[in-house]
């Protein structure tokens, strides 16, 4: 009986398509055979090798790089420390105190971009970050215009010129042509006058701060320790608590 229901099983399931899912695999002991069931595992999208999804962010990466413009190399280099380098060897050492990184971690050094530094933050790339240094306001043209720059954390360099007396002249025409018109109408002279909705937002505010009537009930502060400088406070004029003992 056992073995008509399982062909019969085996007949519905082939009709209706049914994958199996458990594998046997016959195992040959002293006693004789034995069976052990293992669970078939569907295979992964990763293992299979007609899969070739998980190239395609590689692929895309590297269309994008042909399509974008080479980047110019930058002048400088924004060097600061991310890691500690205490358990460091000496010749880490020696190079993070010649270019000024051994003292303070994320304090910004500029470098030049030569080959000779280059090969130095080679050694330690592993305990630093760079960034190139870039200017996108042009450079400084006085030295005036010094006074006033600053370096960004992404290595920009922020030049804030100085106006020169005939761009100033320029912008005083400019503004001179320009019509300042009042927009604002005659019946609009009330501008400060308060509308209900504020009131009530108002009164809404101070209900939930429990501020009611905060003008008329002040907080008094209980000092201790003489922390106001009154010692009269605790002792009075009158030889009042003088069994209290100095707080110091």
């Amino acid at each position: 009986m056992a073995t008509s229901l399982s062909a019969v099983n085996k007949c519905f399931r082939a009709l209706l398509g049914y994958k199996p899912q458990i594998q046997v695999i016959p195992q040959r002991n002293k006693g004789g055979f034995h069976v052990r069931w293992k669970r078939k595992r569907p295979i992964q999208s990763w293992f299979d090798p007609k899969d070739k999804s998980w190239a395609k962010p590689i692929l895309d990466q590297q269309q994008r790089k042909e399509y974008e413009p080479p980047q110019e190399p930058s002048m400088l280099h924004m060097v600061y420390r991310i890691r500690g380098h205490f358990t460091r060897p000496y010749w880490e050492k020696e190079i993070l105190k010649e270019f000024g990184l051994f003292d303070k971690s994320f304090n910004p050094v500029v470098l030049k971009n030569t080959p000779e530094v280059n090969e130095k933050l080679k050694v330690i790339h592993h305990l630093i970050r760079i960034k190139p240094v870039t200017f996108p306001y042009g450079l400084p043209k006085d030295e005036s215009d010094y006074k006033h720059c600053y370096l960004r954390e992404n290595g920009e360099f922020v030049v804030k010129q100085k106006i020169s007396n005939e761009e100033e002249a320029e912008i005083d025409s400019s503004w001179s042509e320009i019509q300042v018109v009042d927009d604002r109408s005659e019946t609009d002279d009330n501008i400060w006058k308060m509308q209900s909705s504020t009131i009530k937002k108002e009164s809404r505010r101070i209900l939930d701060n429990y501020r009611l009537s905060e003008e008329y009930f002040r907080e008094k502060y209980v000092y201790r320790h003489n922390q106001d400088g009154k010692e009269d406070r605790y002792k009075g004029n009158q030889n009042i608590g003088n069994r209290r003992k100095d707080w110091h």
